[in-house]
């Protein structure tokens, strides 16, 4: 079986495609190919957001990408770009997908963020463009392919975007019901005048007007769709009353292909989705601009003067005039605008389908991903024996403000040879000040986060331990953090079996982590002098007063190693505080005892046979690095023993 994941972003048309195809593979490939529709756009709006605001002035892929870096870190004041990378990685790792299509920029650039250059990603992109003239982000993308109407945005993607393997020119995808038929070849054959089909979409008095204007012309027959606009539908009867059969009103059309077809010309809003279903049927278009939301239509409305299949009108009396123009000189109007909106329905002819087979083909030359199947850990499997274990017992996933998902830091570390690790993403007291905004800026857990995450963990531990044979703790890193240093403080429990209230005094958290057998470690207690955080000196101020609750003090973090905690004579520990994968080079912690949770424990609390080393992966380093950096799997070796302990 093959998985296609389909995201969409929240848009009518992203909707409308995801749909059709999710049909069209399932109905083509039977039980071969199973397709899934993922909605990831609906955080805050925040998709729509950065449409709208990149959209303005024709903004580019380098211009959307520097808003996105902003909002992640904070500066734009939107949390929604952190949630959407977290809910694309936390829907991949659920659904571990061959292909994944998506129909937004911000989608393929949350992708991109989480697989980086990783060869083994173990999925193919497809970007779908469903823009009907601007193209703001799509040039930063990275895709194995993508998707878009005509050839003239084809060709300036080939030229502005070197990341994508392919851009095809393949059409609009319409739902099979608008599928071109052969009387596209001609006009349509009719023997009374000219037929016009009304999509009312308008308030009730503008549309009782443009038909009143309408009927002005001679030689026209209208049909009217209120859909099921009642009261509407009564009025516009009233006024074809005395047009002796020039007209007639419907509600509700299942088959509005067909109506469409049977017409020489449609006058309708212009929304992507119509505009593209009256063109897919070969019919020229009025579309009626203007009101609300018309800056947000000015795409379709480009689109289709340049198509040159019809023409723009804001006012009943413009409707009316455009048409009369059409009519001049025997109708050599409307035929040439017939002519070209036959042409591109040809020319757009089956987009869904050859979309639906090229994304099916995919997915079937694709390898199979590796599925390790759940197993439960078996804690007698422990050797009993002691030796030296390396551990690093602070690190962050996705649930916070870490890149890798659980999944793929437990592969990160398990490839390497760790023997064993904590995951102690952020979580905040919200009564503070910084605590509340913190929270608001989708890079920490919230309370509601938390079952999903000690689950997520339990899972994680079990094929950790199976497949690599190591050790996973379920942790939190609890941020107390004021307005001074002085007044701040993170704290780690480490191997906890339930979530923590971190409203709760430090002293109180410290007594619940151990009262599940956890371990309490000060975070990074004294003056740090990289520039990627602040101090937190709350413990350290309060040494004395904290030393019976506080197993161990982080003597190196990340590259900061902290003196005064050796001076102190504290027990210690050394952590990498891994985000992302070029923070695996930095301080861990070597232990000599046997491969045991409550045996890494107790060696921890006791500060015996303990010492720490500075890890150098041998795939990173030199020229190298940056490539590696973009790497999030791969094989290491254990580093040599530096300060000794104990």
């Amino acid at each position: 079986m093959k998985d296609v994941l389909i995201l969409t972003g929240g848009q009518e048309e992203h909707g409308y495609v995801a749909r059709a195809l999710r049909d069209f593979i399932g109905e083509e490939e039977g039980s071969e190919i199973r397709v899934e529709v993922r909605e990831v756009g609906g955080v805050e709006g925040w998709l729509g957001w950065i449409t709208e605001r990149m959209g303005r002035g024709g903004a580019q892929g380098e211009k959307m990408q520097k808003w996105i870096r902003r909002a992640g870190e904070g500066v734009v004041g939107r949390a929604g770009w952190p949630q959407l990378r977290r809910v694309v990685a936390k829907t991949l790792e659920e659904t571990r997908p061959e292909v994944v299509v998506y129909f937004h920029p911000a989608v393929g650039m949350a992708l991109q963020e989480r697989v980086q250059d990783r060869s083994e990603a173990g999925f193919e992109r497809v970007g779908v463009v469903l823009d009907a003239e601007d193209l703001p982000g799509w040039d930063a993308v990275t895709a194995d392919l993508l998707w878009v109407a005509d050839e003239g945005t084809a060709k300036e993607l080939r030229e502005k975007n070197p990341r994508v393997s392919e851009v095809v020119a393949g059409g609009w995808p319409v739902r099979p019901s608008f599928f071109p038929t052969e009387e596209i070849k001609g006009s349509r054959k009719s023997g009374v005048g000219v037929k016009i089909l009304y999509l009312v979409n308008s308030r009730r008095r503008k549309a009782s007007r443009t038909l009143e204007k309408l009927l002005e012309i001679e030689g026209l027959e209208i049909t009217a769709v209120v859909g099921r606009e009642e009261g509407l539908k009564a009025d516009l009867r009233k006024g074809l009353a005395q047009t002796k059969g020039r007209g007639v009103v419907h509600g509700w059309v299942k088959d509005l292909a067909t109506m469409i077809r049977a017409h020489d010309l449609v006058v309708t809003k212009p929304g992507t989705i119509s505009v593209r279903e009256v063109l897919a049927t070969g019919r020229p278009a009025i579309l009626v601009e203007g009101g609300k939301g018309a800056e947000k239509r000015k795409g379709i409305c480009r689109l289709a003067t340049r198509i040159g299949c019809g023409a723009l009108a804001d006012s009943p009396g413009q409707i009316a005039s455009r048409i009369k123009d059409a009519l001049e000189g025997g109708g050599v109007g409307l035929r040439e605008w017939g002519r070209r909106a036959r042409k591109e329905a040809n020319r757009s002819a089956g987009a869904m389908e050859r979309l639906a087979g090229r994304i099916a083909k995919m997915a079937r030359a694709a390898q199979s991903t590796e599925r390790v199947p759940e197993l439960r850990l078996v804690m007698h499997g422990y050797s009993g024996r002691k030796g030296l274990l390396m551990v690093d017992l602070h690190t962050h996933s996705i649930f916070s403000d870490g890149r890798l998902t659980l999944r793929e830091i437990v592969d990160f570390y398990g490839r390497r040879g760790f023997d064993a690790m904590a995951v102690t993403d952020h979580l905040v007291d919200r009564r503070r000040l910084l605590g509340r905004l913190a929270s608001l800026s989708g890079l920490v857990l919230t309370l509601e986060d938390l079952p999903e995450y000690f689950r997520a963990l339990a899972e994680e531990r079990n094929r950790a331990w199976t497949k690599y044979r190591m050790i996973l703790f379920p942790g939190l890193e609890f941020n107390h953090d004021g307005l001074t240093a002085k007044g701040s403080a993170h704290l780690l429990g480490v191997d906890l079996k339930e979530p923590i209230d971190p409203a709760l005094s430090l002293k109180d958290i410290c007594l619940q982590i151990r009262g599940q057998g956890g371990l309490t470690i000060a975070a990074h207690p004294h003056h740090m002098s990289s520039a990627w955080g602040k101090d937190t000196l709350y413990l350290w101020e309060r040494q004395n007063e904290f030393r019976p609750l506080i197993d161990a003090w982080e003597i190196g973090n990340r590259d900061d190693l902290f003196n005064p905690v050796g001076l102190k004579r504290l027990p210690f520990i050394a952590g990498s505080d891994f985000h992302k994968p070029k923070h695996l080079t930095s301080w861990k912690t070597m232990l000599w005892c046997e491969k045991d949770p409550e045996a890494i424990k107790e060696c921890i609390r006791q500060n015996k046979d303990i010492s720490i080393t500075l890890y150098r992966d041998h795939r990173f380093g030199g020229e190298n690095e940056e490539r590696e950096e973009k790497m999030a799997t791969g094989a290491g070796g254990k580093a040599s023993t530096l300060v000794g302990g104990g």
